[in-house]
């Protein structure tokens, strides 16, 4: 099942992940400003917000210091982060949607994802798995199944409720969420790499998987150092352009 792949699925499905650096990455030499409130940027703690989504934002990054209910706590701060930033597109019909189970290709007790971005039509343009290495989970192996799975998901959508062609490749967008610091991925996925997932068999097409992980001061401190926030929403802002 994906929800228990590890490194040794993603190699033996020939998956390599290389992490870039910033330019690589995002194609970019200097992270663009973040399209947020100036309190996202400024504000310690929820009481000094005046902006309401910011303060949300805030009230859930405080909880995450909580490390019974971390998993619980993070898919909340997603939810008020991604309000701050802007990533629920009504215009576009862009939606965070949260604990959803791929329907489509369920057998027995159907796959969930963490946090995807969908559209009207119901297919991911982003997949985000959150960090439980307390219980032994290493997010990254699951977050390339979860996304294997999402882009399969699509496919069938598109056949069997669209009435329309399956695509036959897709780089998928995803992200791991470590408390309130993010790694970065483009997941290229492909038609040829879903059929021999499902066969259990090693294709012969290497899937290299890129990541990139903000260069901020204090890693182990996310969102919570100013500094370290400034730059981590700058790499959010930077990586809208993969999704949207």
């Amino acid at each position: 099942m994906g929800r228990k792949w590890t490194k040794t699925d993603v190699l033996a499905y020939n998956i390599q992940v290389v992490y870039q650096d910033l330019t690589a990455f995002f194609g970019v030499t200097e992270l663009p400003p973040p399209d947020v409130k100036d309190d996202a940027l400024t504000a310690q703690n929820n009481a000094s917000a005046t902006d309401r989504s910011t303060a949300c934002m805030l009230i859930h990054l405080n909880r995450l210091k909580d490390t019974d209910n971390r998993r619980f706590a993070t898919i909340d701060f997603v939810r008020g982060l991604f309000d701050v930033l802007h990533y629920r597109n009504v215009e576009k019909m862009r939606f965070p949607i949260f604990g959803p189970p791929l329907h489509f290709i369920a057998k027995g007790s159907p796959p969930q994802l963490d946090v995807c971005v969908t559209d009207n039509s119901f297919t991911t343009s982003l997949v985000v798995k959150v960090d439980r290495r307390s219980r032994g989970f290493d997010p990254e192996p699951r977050l390339i199944s979860d996304a294997i799975g999402a882009f399969n998901n699509d496919n069938i959508i598109r056949v069997e409720r669209l009435g329309t062609k399956p695509i036959a490749n897709k780089v998928m967008p995803g992200i791991v969420m470590d408390g309130s610091m993010p790694t970065f991925y483009k997941i290229p996925i492909t038609t040829e790499l879903v059929g021999a997932v499902e066969a259990g068999k090693r294709p012969e097409q290497e899937t290299v998987v890129h990541a990139y992980r903000p260069e901020v001061p204090r890693p182990e401190e996310g969102m919570n150092l100013l500094e370290n926030r400034y730059i981590i929403l700058s790499c959010f802002e930077a990586f809208r352009r993969f999704i949207f």
